[in-house]
């Protein structure tokens, strides 16, 4: 497990979350918009599949099919969700 932060520019907001670093990119980012939504009270209405995420540091897009530990991320990593 690690811990990663997830800024999400479109709420002006930012989250930790600790995710599985062997779990597909795409599952991870379900369930971060699930509970950002649940926390925020806001639905997404399909609009989640349009969700992109990235390495801050890196300026990458992360390989949705790929795993945390296949995109570089650690604990520590600084995601954005747009």
């Amino acid at each position: 497990m690690i811990i990663i932060k997830v800024e999400v520019p479109m709420m002006g907001r930012e989250y930790d979350f600790q995710i599985d670093e062997t779990v597909p990119i795409y599952e991870v980012q379900e369930e971060i918009t699930e509970m950002i939504c649940r926390r925020q009270q806001c639905r997404l209405d399909g609009l989640e599949h349009r969700l992109l995420l990235w390495d801050r540091k890196r300026n990458l897009m992360l390989r949705r099919e790929d795993s945390a530990l296949d995109n570089g991320l650690e604990t520590g990593s600084e995601l954005l969700l747009a």
